[in-house]
């Protein structure tokens, strides 16, 4: 038997519970969970994810395991005490899903003793070296389907400007790719300059062609670069300069932690399966310090050792498409 310990870590994603599911399916593993991330390997008693435990949930919205923000792993001395807990408590290896500080910090610890295996889930898409992250489609949905409804008012109440700040961390493909979907005219992202006369201007060219505008704006775009996890509003300040040009006011949504769980897509719920699926068999051949990622729509193992964490994660296609369309600040 295989005894694996395994954590959700940082903000949660739609589908997890799918990947885990599949995994407690096997018999020859003997998973066990711990709530609250890195930090309820110390404090919290593992809860041993059986088929019977987890069947019947794979498509719920609420996590099999809490999840959280941790500071422990970013010190030596946090990471020895992980080890030391697990070793302890026997797990031949641990399993974490997360975003792009869970996967740094799956990596050291890697590096420095416990063998680890890590599962991509954000809702921000923009972990190194896999081309999606579970909860990324189920968040998009969620995007879109406002920006469905103020299509509508816009059609109903010509004549408005519109702006929908999204969560994104500090990359914009969530803005980015809900503004191509959805047909919005203006996608502010961090990649590209926030600054606030320029794109006054923009929209103001922009209204000449027509009666509405629908913007998308990322989290994370401060002209600054002062953004700091889990700020919002600042398309408030965007709006500020757009109406001080134009005279017209700009109408906001911020859309926050409504769009990070709920059920998740069939994109989110399948792809996670299939993680699970392929993390089920590398825990069996032992082929340890690897993140198990889509690329191209397959199904790989990347070793930590490959990643480059000074690449871009933000999706190049949809911002060359998003240039050729006008729709960046450029």
């Amino acid at each position: 038997m295989h005894r694996v310990a395994l954590i959700t870590s940082g903000g949660d994603g739609a589908g997890i519970n799918s990947m885990i599911e599949m995994l407690a399916r096997y018999e020859g593993i003997d998973l066990y969970g711990f709530h609250d991330g890195y930090d309820g390997i110390l404090v919290n008693q593992p809860i041993h994810l059986t088929q019977t435990h987890c069947a019947n949930h794979s498509l719920d919205g609420a996590h099999f395991l809490r999840t959280a923000r941790s500071k422990l792993p970013f010190t030596k001395d946090g990471r020895q005490k992980i080890i030391q807990s697990l070793v302890e408590q026997e797990f031949e290896c641990l399993i974490v899903c997360g975003g792009s500080g869970s996967q740094i910090a799956a990596k050291q610890i890697h590096e420095e003793g416990m063998n680890t295996l890590f599962i991509p889930m954000t809702v921000d898409n923009d972990v190194i070296g896999t081309d999606y992250t579970i909860g990324y489609d189920t968040a998009l949905n969620h995007i879109l389907n406002i920006i469905a409804n103020i299509q509508n008012t816009a059609t109903n109440m010509p004549g408005r400007i519109f702006m929908v700040e999204v969560l994104g961390g500090n990359v914009g493909n969530l803005a980015l790719e809900s503004a191509l979907a959805g047909g919005c005219d203006l996608a502010i992202i961090p990649e590209y300059s926030s600054n606030r006369e320029q794109i006054a201007k923009k929209v103001q060219a922009k209204l000449r062609e027509k009666q509405s505008l629908i913007i998308t704006c990322s989290e994370s775009a401060y002209d600054s670069k002062d953004y700091q996890a889990g700020d919002q509003g600042v398309s408030f300040s965007i709006a500020d300069s757009i109406e001080h040009l134009t005279g017209i006011r700009v109408r906001k949504t911020v859309v926050g932690f409504y769009i990070r769980a709920g059920h998740p897509s069939n994109r989110d719920a399948i792809i996670a399966s299939k993680l699970g699926y392929f993390t089920a068999a590398t825990i069996f051949s032992k082929d340890f310090g690897k993140m198990i990622a889509i690329k191209k729509d397959a199904v790989i193992t990347v070793d930590y050792k490959e990643l480059d964490f000074s690449a871009s994660t933000t999706n190049q296609e949809n911002i060359d498409i998003a240039k050729n369309l006008n729709l960046l600040n450029s």
